[in-house]
């Protein structure tokens, strides 16, 4: 048993110099949108065939477009490389980091309930609020929100539902004035997040997502 929140290795095994380009990796941590949303299905699928649970994590930092426009798409770059680099140093192997077309990114955490997917969000969103990231020598201290769900039985249906309740949570988040970790749960409670729809064929999580169908192997150990 890993303790959830811990990586070891590299997505998909990979050894350091391997050619990430030719694995389709955006980077050697971070999966493309398509790619990830395809990863989570196939986890979702096998998480409510063996009855595991599955935890979703959805990060966006605070004002990054605002921010991306006063000190150039460096700083988008700049995150998306701390991104990458904390997930894969903080996370287990078998946990996937993917970004989306909208500077969010998707983090799946197979046999990881919503407890436990708490402490990893809750970890990450304090390891990311300590870092400062350079852009043309200029020192920024940014924040994230985070918006989270999990699944520990059959009654989800679709994976999109599961998406779309980590964005429910995050949108919330953002609302409230960011820096903070929400959960769907949370956010329900407080009044600031309805039920998304169910998904289902053809149904996106977020506006402009690609998906892509096949069976890809799970990566990595178990929570």
């Amino acid at each position: 048993m890993t303790r959830p929140g811990f990586r070891k290795g590299r997505p998909g095994g990979l050894q350091k110099g391997a050619d990430d380009a030719a694995e389709g990796f955006l980077s050697s941590a971070l999966f493309s949108q398509a790619q990830i949303l395809h990863l989570m299905k196939n986890e979702f699928a096998r998480a409510r065939r063996h009855g595991i649970p599955l935890g979703c994590v959805l990060m966006q930092v605070d004002r990054l477009p605002q921010l991306v426009d006063l000190h150039g798409a460096g700083l988008r770059s700049a995150v998306r490389q701390t991104m990458g680099r904390l997930v894969k140093e903080k996370t287990r192997g078998g946990d996937l980091l993917g970004a989306t077309n909208d500077d969010r990114y998707l983090l799946v955490l197979p046999h990881t309930n919503l407890a436990q997917t708490r402490v990893v969000a809750d970890r990450l969103h304090q390891l990311f609020g300590d870092l400062e990231i350079a852009v043309e020598g200029r020192v920024l201290a940014l924040s994230l929100s985070v918006g989270i769900s999990a699944c520990a039985d059959q009654q989800t249906m679709f994976f999109d539902t599961l998406v779309g309740q980590a964005e429910a949570a995050l949108d919330y988040a953002l609302r409230s004035g960011g820096d903070q970790v929400v959960s769907f749960g949370e956010a329900q409670l407080r009044g600031g997040a309805g039920e998304p729809p169910p998904g289902g064929a053809g149904a996106e999580p977020w506006t402009g997502s690609q998906r892509q169908s096949g069976d890809v192997e799970r990566r990595g150990g178990q929570a």
